[in-house]
């Protein structure tokens, strides 16, 4: 009896230190700074950086993106971390009617991602910078989506974080997003 329950110990604690290994791994958070897009945000590190063409307001473009998921013997809360960014051709900028036009266009667009259902969205002042954002509360996937574009130096930028529901992941959503600054 003694045996079984020191061998069922044992391999709880083995698995959990191998389940922590993986979760503390995927969750140092460092600045990731790019040069290209202009940019700085404290994130999960050793994020992967790929790129393909989308459709966006603009037309076909090029969207690069920055994305950080959690490794696959981790166990976690998040799903997923991701800024991306995409140039904006000049005309979108000359005029606010134009840009508030451009930004209800994209955040609709990328709303359909997640449903087609209709859900809510807001302007807001994000960091100094003119933005759109949503919450979409996935019940059936246990997820929470937040989004958020804003539009500054020609660029949009899009910051999206994916958590699981009832994790309890404010300090580190606030941290992605209140730390996203523009390199001058």
């Amino acid at each position: 009896m003694f045996k079984k329950l020191l061998n069922g110990l044992f391999f709880i604690a083995a698995t959990s230190s191998l389940m922590s290994c993986g979760s503390n791994n995927d969750h140092k958070w460092e600045v990731y700074k790019s040069g290209d897009g202009g940019f700085s945000i404290n994130m999960p590190a050793k994020p992967e950086k790929s790129e393909k063409v989308e459709v966006t307001p603009f037309g076909k473009q090029k969207v690069h993106f920055i994305t950080w998921k959690p490794g696959v013997m981790s166990i976690d809360k998040f799903k997923l971390f991701q800024i991306s960014y995409t140039d904006c051709p000049d005309r979108f900028f000359l005029d606010t009617f134009t840009l508030l036009t451009v930004m209800d266009s994209s955040i609709k667009l990328r709303k359909l991602d997640f449903s087609e259902k209709e859900f809510k969205d807001e302007t807001i002042d994000f960091n100094g910078y003119p933005a759109k954002a949503f919450i979409f509360d996935e019940e059936k996937n246990n997820e929470i989506v937040m989004v958020k574009q804003c539009y500054t130096n020609h660029r949009r930028y899009d910051l999206c974080v994916v958590v699981k529901r009832n994790q309890g992941t404010n300090n580190e959503v606030n941290e992605f997003f209140n730390s996203f600054t523009i390199m001058r």
